[in-house]
């Protein structure tokens, strides 16, 4: 496979969670994201596993996770980070990695309690089909849940700003969908919404940022569809 849209960040990806903006943006979208995932077996696919930040939550959580994701130098991160996550937990399932792009795969899925994908398909052409078809590897009563940047919000025009200024960003890449957009997607069954960075990336402190989350003013800057079968 050629080299992947996120191969060349995979080596800096992880110090946004270490700088100040990245640890309180990361917490609200963990706080919901946690919230609202609940698939009722243990088999999970997770699409665009990244560095792990998530598969290790899901492990950790006692699901048997199949991770998705384009890069392989996204995924050897994962691999490292699970690794010593497994070696200092004797109960975790062992994750089942799978280094493919999800479009050229959709054939090839077997069928899954809960579906599960974060900050993947503002980067995934054509979504709302691809999730249709996920949607029908789901299983009777199982989950499917996608986390996206928000369009039209303080943090859409941040990631645009850096694309214009860097031509070479992932973000050149990217579509972001509002709320009403994600809403309007024939997937199967009603969506519920869930929506949190209510504060810009200019906020100065982690008081300020939670401050501004706990008023819930404008547009939120990251938006969580859920769809249950």
């Amino acid at each position: 496979m050629k080299e992947a849209l996120f191969d060349h960040v995979a080596a800096g990806y992880d110090s946004w969670y270490d700088t100040e903006l990245g640890s309180v943006s990361d917490q609200v979208e963990r706080r919901l994201v946690q919230s609202m995932f609940k698939a009722p077996g243990p088999k999970v696919l997770e699409i665009g596993c990244g560095t792990g930040q998530y598969t290790s939550w899901l492990v950790q959580e006692g699901y048997e996770v199949t991770a998705v994701d384009i890069s392989a130098e996204m995924m050897a991160l994962a691999q490292k980070k699970l690794a010593a996550i497994e070696g200092n937990t004797a109960k975790t399932k062992p994750v089942h990695w799978w280094h493919a792009d999800i479009t050229a795969i959709l054939d090839q899925l077997e069928t899954y309690d809960g579906i599960f994908s974060m900050t993947a398909f503002e980067f995934v052409p054509e979504p709302e089909n691809v999730l249709q078809k996920l949607f029908s590897r789901l299983k009777p009563g199982g989950c499917m849940m996608i986390g996206l940047i928000a369009g039209r919000s303080a943090w859409s025009k941040y990631y645009a700003e850096a694309a214009r200024d860097n031509p070479t960003s992932v973000f050149a890449r990217a579509a972001l969908y509002t709320k009403a957009e994600i809403c309007s997607w024939q997937i199967g069954g009603s969506v519920e919404i869930g929506e949190c960075l209510f504060f810009p990336p200019n906020v100065r402190t982690t008081a300020e940022a939670l401050f501004l989350e706990e008023k819930r003013e404008g547009n939120p800057g990251f938006v969580v569809a859920k769809w249950v079968k």
